[in-house]
């Protein structure tokens, strides 16, 4: 038909439409009514309930995670490491922070603050990403030491390490070799896990 358009209705029905002369774009009905069918699958979830269950796929509000209530199947929602990481530094910062300590100062510079083990650019604790993962999730400075089985004596200097930011003694980083440009982001990196009670 000259000089006709397709009226695009959605689900894949069309309407010849005389002097229509051009397609006019359709309403994706699948589109609308898609996120119903999101909580149960391997499609992400939407803005409004971001949160994916892992067990069943279920999609639940922030407003919703460690709130006491489970509101995923597995009680997920309400695990102790993850509601401790939601109250920490994002994985990726903690990572990245402590990459660039070792970019600055060499692969063995972390030993200082986390002992022995953590040379070879923590190769020895699992890698950077394992301690900020371990970071993120332990409740406590006790519960660091047990997951990356930090010999006692290194446990407690990292003890005095924080204890010296919390008290405000920045003498303590500057022995460490942190240089004076550094060390306004080391002590606020630090304050954020002892503020969420990471020494208690």
């Amino acid at each position: 038909m000259a000089g006709a358009g397709m009226l695009y209705l959605g689900l894949g029905m069309a309407l010849m439409m005389p002097g229509l002369v051009a397609p006019v774009a359709g309403i994706d009905l699948s589109r609308l009514y898609g996120h119903l069918n999101a909580k149960r699958n391997a499609e992400a979830c939407h803005p409004y309930e971001p949160f994916k269950c892992p067990g069943d796929g279920a999609c639940i509000s922030i407003q919703y995670l460690c709130d006491g209530a489970p509101d995923c199947p597995d009680g997920y929602d309400e695990d102790s490491k993850l509601c401790t990481a939601a109250k920490r530094p994002p994985v990726e910062e903690t990572a990245s922070f402590l990459q660039s300590l070792l970019a600055s100062h060499g692969p063995n510079y972390l030993e200082k603050l986390f002992g022995s083990k953590a040379r070879d650019a923590l190769g020895p604790l699992g890698g950077v990403e394992k301690v900020a993962i371990t970071l993120s999730e332990s409740q406590t400075i006790e519960d660091f030491g047990a997951a990356l089985h930090l010999m006692r004596a290194d446990l407690e200097h990292l003890r005095s390490v924080f204890l010296a930011v919390e008290n405000g003694d920045l003498g303590m980083l500057k022995s460490l070799g942190i240089k004076d440009s550094e060390l306004g982001d080391v002590k606020f990196f630090l304050e954020k896990l002892v503020n969420t009670g990471f020494l208690d």
